[in-house]
Order: C-alpha cells, then sequence, then structure tokens
C-alpha cells in the first residue's frame, strides 16, 4: 500500500530533514546545487559539454561561410529568450507527465513571480529517490535529446539557436539537479518527499537507519 503523509508523519521511525516552502525555493536550489555528488557533477559535465559544442559550433562558421553579426544576434534572440521560453510549458509538462506515469493524481503546475520560476507539484504523493530521478530528469534528457535531433536535422539556419537552446536549457534545469543532490545528499534511498498544497510546502523526511 503507498504510503501518505499522515503515515510519515506520525511515524517515529521518520525524521523531518527539510520543510521547503515553495518561495524560499531559490536558497534550496543554489545551497544544494554547490554540494559535490553524482547530481551535481553530471549538471556541471553535461552543461560544460553542451556550452563547448555551441563555442566550436561558433568558432567553425566562419570557415563555412555562415556567420555574420546579425546571425549571430537573431541567433542569440531565438536560442536564449525565445526558445528557452517555448520550452517551458513542455518542460512542466513532462514533469507532470511522469508524476502521473507513477501514479501521482493531484498534480498542480505552479509559478512563482517573485522568484521568477516555474513548478510542478503532486499533492501528498509522497515519492523516493528513484521516483524522483524520473521526475526530475525526464525534461532534461527529453527535451536535450530532441534539441540535438533537431540540430543534425533541420536547416543551418537556426543550428546555433538550437545550440544555444540546448545549453540554456540544460542550465534551467539546475533545479531539478538541486533535487536529486539534496536526496544524495542526506540518506539518499531512506529519504522521501511529498508536497502539501495546502500548505505550499514540500517535505523531507528520513527513515531513521536503526
Amino acid at each position: 500500500m503507498k504510503k501518505r503523509p499522515s503515515d510519515i508523519m506520525n511515524d517515529p521511525t521518520y525524521t523531518q530533514v527539510e520543510m521547503l516552502a515553495y518561495e524560499e525555493v531559490v536558497p534550496f536550489v543554489f545551497n544544494n546545487i554547490k554540494q559535490f555528488n553524482l547530481s551535481t557533477v553530471v549538471f556541471y559535465i553535461t552543461n560544460t559539454i553542451f556550452l563547448i559544442f555551441l563555442v566550436v559550433h561558433l568558432l567553425s562558421s566562419p570557415f563555412e561561410g555562415g556567420f555574420s553579426l546579425w546571425h549571430f544576434l537573431f541567433s542569440g534572440v531565438l536560442g536564449f529568450i525565445i526558445f528557452p521560453i517555448l520550452l517551458v510549458p513542455l518542460h512542466e509538462i513532462l514533469h507532470a507527465a511522469v508524476y502521473k506515469l507513477i501514479g501521482a493524481d493531484r498534480i498542480k503546475i505552479g509559478m512563482s513571480l517573485s522568484q521568477y520560476l516555474f513548478y510542478v507539484t503532486a499533492d501528498r504523493f509522497v515519492a523516493g529517490f528513484y521516483e524522483m530521478i524520473l521526475v526530475a530528469l525526464a525534461p532534461f534528457v527529453l527535451i536535450s535529446t530532441m534539441l540535438i535531433y533537431l540540430f543534425l536535422t533541420l536547416d543551418s539556419g537556426i543550428s546555433t539557436a538550437l545550440l544555444m537552446s540546448l545549453f540554456a536549457h540544460g542550465t534551467m534545469c539546475i533545479g531539478d539537479f538541486a533535487v536529486l543532490s539534496f536526496f544524495f545528499e542526506n540518506g539518499r534511498s531512506r529519504l522521501l518527499t511529498f508536497d502539501l498544497h495546502e500548505e505550499k510546502k514540500a517535505y523531507f523526511y528520513l527513515k531513521n537507519s536503526h
């Protein structure tokens, strides 16, 4: 039987390790992305690779006769502004879809204007480490794959913008990797999390090892 938040909160074998208000996400993200673990290493390495791809592409463009200042500016607007904005709904829908696939039924997509961020929550759905891997990484993996595929197959006129978007979206996934970093830093497989919509808070509880 699937655990409920009340089961965990009333179970003395679990200890609350974090209570995260939705309006305090940014400090949580920056604190956890600074840690050294598999999640943060993957985040920094993959985004460094995306940036290297972009720089190499930009440096090689003049020799292929495809680079101009206007092309660069046009690509920058598309790749760093327009495409990332358009990708935000897809990113959040993918989070929600994975939540739905693993059994959550009260899913909400929200926005914090004060923090300039979007988020997806599943009210009272208790998730563990492996479930959060699926939820957190689905948009990063699927959207990155899509952008790389489009770069390889579409007209080269927007190839620079696509690589810019690849890097921009990769960095936008910082919150997803920060959540996984928190799991790595706090017991990983013994950690459970759930959201309470009415409180606008996320809770993290650790199963005692003894």
